[in-house]
C-alpha cells in the first residue's frame, strides 16, 4: 500500500491518485527526440515564467509565494518533473476587504515520447513518399506566404480606406494609402522570389528524393552524404510512418494513450492537460478525439503548437478515404459533457510557420475565415474551430517552426496561466494587449535588421574604401601573428630562410587581390561572413535587452518611451544599409553617375529607410479568435477598442492605473537602477497619488 507523502512534499515516483492539482503532458513534434528532450524543453520555461507571475507584488505576492521544484525524474520510463506554486488567491468581488488567501497549485510535467515505439521505415519507402507529400507541403506554404505577405497587405489597405478618420494615428489618409501601397508591392515581390525558390527547390528535388537511396550504393557518394541523408531520414522518417503504416502509427498514438494514464493517477479528481508539438499534435489530437474519451483521463485542455493536424491528418488505409475532420470530432466529444468536464482547444501557429500553415479547420475556406478573423474579425469571418493563436516567434520563415518555447508572452505564459488555473488573479485585457502588440513590434523589427545587416554585408566588403580597410586589417593581423611566432621561434610551416611576418603575409595573400590594396573575391565572400555573424549577433543581443525589458522587467517602460528607445537600433541597421546601397550606387557605376541621379538615388532611399523603420510600428498586430464549437452561438465579433487598438489601450484606466502602481513598488538597488527609476519612472512618486501616471498616456488613436 502506497502512503501519500506530506502536502507540498509530494514525489514524482509515487503516483498517489490526487497527489497533484494537475498534470501537463508534453508531446513532442517529428524527429528522433531523446529521453526528457521535450520536458526540459517546455517544463524550464514554463516554470520560470510561473515562478515569475506569482512573485509579482502587483497581485499582492510576498516572500511566501513562489514556484517549489521537488523532483527532476529525467532518466525514468517517463521522466516528470514535480513544482507546487504558491500564489495570493484572486480577489472575491462579493467580499471586498477580504484577507488575502494563498493558494497552492501542486503541478506534474510529464512527457510522451512516442519517437522510439515503432520500427522505422527504409531509406528507399520514405524518398518515394516524400515526393508528393513535399508538394502539398509547399503548396501550403505558399498558400500561408501569400496571406501573410499580399492579402493581408490588401486588407489593411481597405480598412484604411474605410474607416473613420478619427480612428487614424495619422489624420492624412492619403499616407495611409501611400504606405499601404507600398507594403503590397514590396510583399508581393518578395513573395514572388518566395514562390521562384520554393517551386524551383521542388522540381530539383522531385527527381533526386527517389534516387537517393539507390545512390548510397556508391562509395563514394555514400561516404560523403550518408550522414545528411540519414539525417533527412530522421526528421521526415515518422511522418511517412504515420501515414503509411497504420500499425506504427497506433503505437505513436499508444505512447500518448500511456502518459495520459499516468497522468490521471498523478492527480486523481484533478485537471489534465494535453500539450503538443508538429507532428505531436496530429498525433495526439487524433488520440484524443478519435480514440479515447477525454473525460475517462481528465482532460480539460489541448494545447498545440506549430500542429501539423491539418497537414498530416490520419493515417491512410489502402481503399479507405482520407477524410479527417478533427474539428467536427473535437465538438462531437464535447457534446453531453457536464459542466466542467468539456475539452478546450487552444492552438497557436506562427505566421511564418510552414507546417502549421494557419488555422485548424475542417475545410479551406473555413481556414481562411479564421486566418482573417486573427487580423479583421468581422461578421463574415465567423467559422468553427479552436481558440486561435496567431503568434510572433522570430519572424523569419522556416525558423519559427522550433521556437514556440521562446516566445513568452504569446505561447508560454497563456499555458502557465491556464496551468495556475481561475483562481489566479487575470491579466487586465488592455494591458495583455499592450504586451501582445509591443511583442509583435519587437519581432518585426528583428526581422527587419535581420535584412538590413545582410545588405550591409553583402555590399559593403565590396565598396572600394572599406575593401582597402578590410585588406589592411588583413594585413595588420597577419603581420601581428608573424611577429609574435618570431620572437618565439615557432617558424616551422616555412623555409627557414623566410621571414615569419613574410611567411604569414603570403599565407593570408588568397584574401587580397593582385596588389594587396583590397580583397580578392574570396575575401569579399570571407569578410561579408564574419561581417554577418557579427551583425546578426549584435542584433540578437540588442533584441533580447528590448525582449527583457517587455516581459521580465516588474516595471516596464511606458508604450511611448519603449517604441522610441527601441526603434533606435533598428534605425541604425536601417540607415547603415541605406548608405551602404548609396555607396555602392556611386562606386559601381562605370562611367559615373551624374549629381541628378545621385540625389534622386539618395531621396529614394531616404523614404525606403523610413518606411522600414516606421513599418512595424504600424503594421496589425494578430487577435485571439475565440473557440467556436456553432454557427449559432452569439459571440462579440469586434473587440472594445481599449483592447484592439494601441492609442486608447494606452489611455486606458486599466493600463494606467497598473503602471502607476508598479511604480509606487519600484524598489531600485544600486546607482545604475535608481537612475533608471528616476529617469524612466519619476521615481519615487508622491505619496499623495499626484504624480502622473504613463507618459505616453496622451496622444492620438491608432486604427490597430
Amino acid at each position: 500500500m502506497l502512503i501519500a507523502p506530506e502536502k507540498g512534499q509530494e514525489s514524482a515516483t509515487e503516483p498517489v491518485a490526487g497527489n497533484f492539482d494537475i498534470a501537463l503532458v508534453v508531446v513532442h513534434g517529428m524527429g528522433n527526440a531523446h529521453r526528457s528532450q521535450i520536458l526540459l524543453e517546455w517544463a524550464e520555461p514554463l516554470l520560470e515564467r510561473m515562478d515569475w507571475l506569482v512573485r509579482d507584488k502587483i497581485i499582492g505576492a510576498t516572500d511566501e509565494h513562489g514556484v517549489t521544484i521537488h523532483d527532476s525524474d529525467l532518466a525514468g520510463d517517463v521522466p516528470i518533473v514535480t513544482a507546487t506554486a504558491r500564489f495570493p488567491k484572486r480577489p472575491d468581488p462579493t467580499t471586498p476587504g477580504a484577507p488575502p488567501e494563498t493558494v497552492e497549485r501542486r503541478i506534474a510535467i510529464l512527457e510522451a515520447r512516442w519517437s522510439e515505439s515503432f520500427v522505422p521505415m527504409t531509406r528507399a519507402q520514405v524518398f518515394r513518399w516524400a515526393v508528393p507529400f513535399m508538394w502539398r507541403a509547399i503548396i501550403r506554404t505558399l498558400a500561408l506566404f501569400w496571406s501573410t505577405m499580399v492579402v493581408l497587405a490588401v486588407l489593411r489597405l481597405q480598412h484604411h480606406l474605410t474607416v473613420p478618420r478619427d480612428r487614424l494615428l495619422v489624420p492624412a489618409r492619403v499616407l495611409y494609402l501611400l504606405v499601404d501601397l507600398v507594403r503590397l508591392v514590396v510583399g508581393f515581390v518578395s513573395y514572388a522570389v518566395v514562390w521562384a525558390f520554393l517551386v524551383l527547390l521542388g522540381v530539383v528535388l522531385t527527381p533526386l528524393l527517389p534516387l537517393l537511396s539507390p545512390l548510397l550504393l556508391i562509395p563514394w557518394i555514400k561516404d560523403i552524404a550518408q550522414g545528411v541523408i540519414d539525417s533527412l531520414v530522421e526528421s521526415i522518417g515518422d511522418v511517412a510512418t504515420w501515414k503509411e503504416r497504420p500499425v506504427r502509427a497506433s503505437a505513436m498514438r499508444l505512447v500518448v494513450r500511456d502518459a495520459l494514464t499516468r497522468a490521471k493517477e498523478l492527480v486523481g479528481d484533478g485537471d489534465v492537460h494535453l500539450f503538443a508539438h508538429s507532428q505531436g499534435a496530429a498525433v495526439s489530437t487524433f488520440t484524443l478525439f478519435e480514440e479515447l474519451e477525454p473525460r475517462d483521463f481528465n482532460v480539460r485542455r489541448l494545447t498545440t503548437v506549430g500542429a501539423a493536424v491539418v497537414l498530416l491528418g490520419r493515417e491512410q488505409w489502402r481503399g479507405r478515404k482520407d477524410t479527417y475532420t478533427p474539428v467536427a470530432n473535437w465538438i462531437a466529444r464535447n457534446e453531453g459533457a457536464k459542466p466542467g468536464e468539456r475539452v478546450a482547444w487552444d492552438n497557436h501557429w506562427a505566421i511564418w510557420d510552414p507546417f502549421s500553415a494557419g488555422p485548424i479547420a475542417d475545410t479551406r475556406a473555413e481556414a481562411r475565415k479564421r486566418w482573417r478573423a486573427a487580423y479583421f474579425p468581422s461578421a463574415q469571418t465567423v467559422a468553427r474551430g479552436p481558440e486561435e493563436h496567431a503568434v510572433h516567434n522570430t519572424s523569419q520563415p522556416f525558423l519559427d517552426h522550433g521556437m514556440y518555447f521562446a516566445n513568452t508572452v504569446q505561447v508560454v505564459e497563456p499555458t502557465v496561466r491556464h496551468l495556475l488555473g481561475p483562481d489566479f488573479p487575470p491579466e487586465p485585457a488592455p494591458v495583455a494587449y499592450i504586451r501582445n502588440r509591443l511583442t509583435v513590434i519587437d519581432k518585426k523589427s528583428l526581422g527587419l535588421s535581420m535584412i538590413a545587416a545582410i545588405v550591409i554585408a553583402a555590399i559593403l566588403p565590396g565598396l572600394p574604401a572599406a575593401s582597402a580597410l578590410f585588406a589592411s586589417v588583413v594585413t595588420g593581423v597577419a603581420t601581428v601573428i608573424g611577429t609574435v611566432i618570431g620572437w618565439f621561434g615557432f617558424l616551422t610551416v616555412v623555409p627557414s630562410d623566410s621571414e615569419p611576418v613574410e611567411a604569414a603575409r603570403r599565407a593570408v595573400g588568397f584574401l587580397l587581390d593582385g596588389d594587396g590594396d583590397g580583397l580578392s573575391t574570396l575575401g569579399w565572400i570571407v569578410a561579408s561572413a564574419l561581417l554577418l555573424a557579427l551583425l546578426v549577433w549584435l542584433n540578437q543581443l540588442m533584441q533580447g535587452q528590448t525582449e527583457r525589458s517587455l516581459v521580465w522587467d516588474r516595471c516596464p517602460l511606458d508604450v511611448r518611451t519603449w517604441l522610441v528607445l527601441t526603434a533606435l537600433p533598428r534605425a541604425l541597421y536601417v540607415v547603415g544599409a541605406a548608405v551602404v546601397v548609396w555607396f555602392a550606387i556611386f562606386a559601381w557605376n562605370d562611367p559615373p553617375l551624374d549629381g541628378t541621379t545621385l540625389v534622386v538615388s539618395a531621396v529614394a532611399l531616404v523614404v525606403i529607410a523610413a518606411f522600414v523603420i516606421a513599418e512595424p510600428r504600424f503594421s496589425p498586430a494578430p487577435f485571439v479568435v475565440p473557440e467556436r464549437t456553432s454557427l449559432d452561438e452569439r459571440q462579440p465579433v469586434l473587440l472594445a477598442p481599449e483592447t484592439s487598438r494601441l492609442g486608447p489601450a494606452m489611455r486606458s484606466e486599466a493600463y494606467c492605473s497598473e503602471l502607476e502602481r508598479r511604480r509606487r513598488l519600484l524598489a531600485p538597488e544600486g546607482p545604475w537602477a535608481t537612475w533608471w527609476a528616476k529617469n524612466f519612472h519619476g521615481w519615487p512618486l508622491p505619496d499623495d497619488g499626484s504624480a502622473p501616471v504613463a507618459t505616453g498616456t496622451g496622444g492620438g488613436q491608432s486604427a490597430r
